[in-house]
């Protein structure tokens, strides 16, 4: 595909981009930078609707294990400082969600490491409320992931209206 051809591709990316800024202004429940990085997970993960729910399942455990982490970190910073108790906290999770390597269904680790980035970043953002920083980041985990299929989608789309047939 020449360059010309490829020119509406980068548009529909372009526009995709922009929406999902407009729905960060408009939509309370929704990040965009956490969406742009979950959309990025849709084509980490093999540009498939079966990856994109796994990319959900993902980052739904990448939260629980985030949360996991301050909780214990928490706990066990009263009683050993935090230099001790958060590192502590953070090599116990870690232990466990590399185990999660063998488990098919939740076996895209670096989907739990961003989703968990992603969660630390707006949870310090919600002042540490898990009520506001949680439904944040999974719906635009959701919406990245749609944003990746509507890519995938339009691109396939476009690339077969513009291209020629190549008959066997």
């Amino acid at each position: 595909m020449n360059m010309v051809k490829f020119l509406p591709h980068a548009g529909i990316i372009a526009i995709l981009a922009a929406l999902m800024q407009f729905m960060d202004i408009k939509i309370a429940q929704f990040s965009a930078w956490v969406g742009f990085a979950a959309w990025a997970c849709y084509f980490l993960n093999g540009c498939t609707l079966k990856g994109g729910l796994k990319v959900i399942g993902c980052w739904v455990a990448g939260v629980v294990a985030s949360i996991l982490i301050i909780e214990l970190g928490t706990r066990f910073s009263a009683g050993m400082g935090a230099s001790i108790g958060f590192p502590l906290a953070v090599g116990i999770v870690a232990f466990f969600v590399i185990l999660f390597e063998k488990v098919p269904a939740l076996d895209f680790i670096p989907g739990w490491f961003v989703g968990a980035a992603c969660f630390f970043g707006y949870n310090t953002i919600a002042k540490g409320d898990y009520s506001v920083s949680v439904p944040v980041i999974l719906v635009s985990c959701v919406g990245g992931q749609f944003f990746g299929w509507v890519t995938v989608f339009l691109r396939t789309a476009y690339g077969k209206a513009v291209e020629p047939v190549v008959a066997d």
